[in-house]
């Protein structure tokens, strides 16, 4: 299982820094930078962490049609690939319908969409001359001059359909922050099953998985404090996620009923736990091991902490990291 950290793209960009840093250093494999719709994009973030890293893969993450069209998303990958040839990734969704309404635009047939945005940006980064037209975007006569190898494309999902769609069309799939071990088992044999079913190589495809990081002595305390940023979750959607550690129906009918301050009452710090990588510095290595087997190819953990403590739990992550979560080949 290969081990990276995530940011979200809401903290100010040089914060990460010394986290990236301490990744570099202590061995870990890769950073992810995500894009939200109002917050950062994922593009500067990742060409700034390419420039500050000479061996850690850099995966682009929440890339969507909602943004911008997946010409110009071509054109980015490709200067990014020219930046840190090898080491560039791409993990593609189809982003939160709220953030896609501000806008103007709507989600429509999802995993159709991304599964045309995957053979388009394919298409784009070989270099292809491109005419082709779909209901969210057209190319006539379109070409990248690509001047590196075009990065892996990851496809984001949640639900069946599109992991189904992932294990299609993707070169891997990437599961959501906030997901059960058990949801992440349950998922990896479900791609495992679909790869089989089309006759694709396991060993070439990646899944990986994003985790809250509540690393901390006062682990309680910690806990609580990161249930608030699980609000921001669609209430079924989270349920669906959190499999086998909150009851189905009650953080629905608890949100329903009294809103975020009856959800902030589901998810106490035992659940927290359950969807979270949350440990003491003692307690890492055993908790890493849960997530490694689960049978996923990678972790990327979102460090719940002050930016002036990350680099030091990213130093404990790399000390607690298990012999089987050495860097992979996927």
């Amino acid at each position: 299982m290969r081990l990276s950290i995530s940011f979200m793209g809401i903290s100010p960009i040089d914060s990460t820094l010394p986290a990236v840093r301490a990744a570099e250093r202590f061995g870990l494999d890769g950073v992810w930078s995500a894009e939200h719709i109002g917050f950062h994009d994922a593009i500067v973030p990742s060409a700034l962490y390419l420039r500050e890293t000479e061996r850690l893969e850099v995966a682009v993450v929440g890339i969507s049609t909602a943004g911008r069209h997946p010409g110009l998303i071509a054109m980015e990958l490709s200067s990014l690939a020219e930046l840190g040839p090898g080491r560039i990734r791409v993990q593609v969704g189809t982003g939160d319908p709220s953030l896609i309404a501000k806008l103007g635009k709507e989600l429509a047939r999802p995993a159709r969409s991304t599964a045309e945005l995957v053979h388009a940006l394919r298409g784009a980064l070989a270099g292809e001359e491109m005419d082709i037209e779909h209901p969210a975007f057209a190319f006539r006569g379109f070409k990248v001059n690509p001047l590196a190898p075009p990065p892996a494309v990851d496809v984001m999902a949640v639900r069946p359909l599109m992991v189904r769609t992932a294990a299609r069309v993707g070169d891997g799939l990437s599961i959501s922050m906030a997901a059960s071990q058990a949801y992440i088992a349950d998922t990896v044999r479900d791609v495992e099953s679909e790869l089989e079913a089309q006759g694709r190589d396991r060993t070439s495809f990646r899944i990986s998985a994003v985790a809250l990081g509540v690393i901390a002595e006062d682990l309680e305390t910690a806990s609580a404090s990161a249930a608030p940023l699980f609000t921001i979750f669609d209430p079924p959607m989270l349920e669906y996620l959190a499999r086998g550690v909150i009851e189905p129906g009650a953080l629905v009918d608890a949100a329903e009923a009294g809103g975020t301050p009856a959800a902030l009452q589901i998810l106490t710090p035992e659940v927290v736990a359950g969807i979270a990588l949350a440990a003491t510095p003692e307690q890492l290595g055993v908790a890493l091991e849960r997530y490694a087997a689960t049978g996923i190819d990678e972790l990327a953990v979102s460090i719940f902490a002050a930016p002036e403590q990350q680099a030091a739990i990213v130093e404990q992550l790399a000390a607690a990291r298990p012999a089987r979560a050495a860097s992979g080949a996927r």
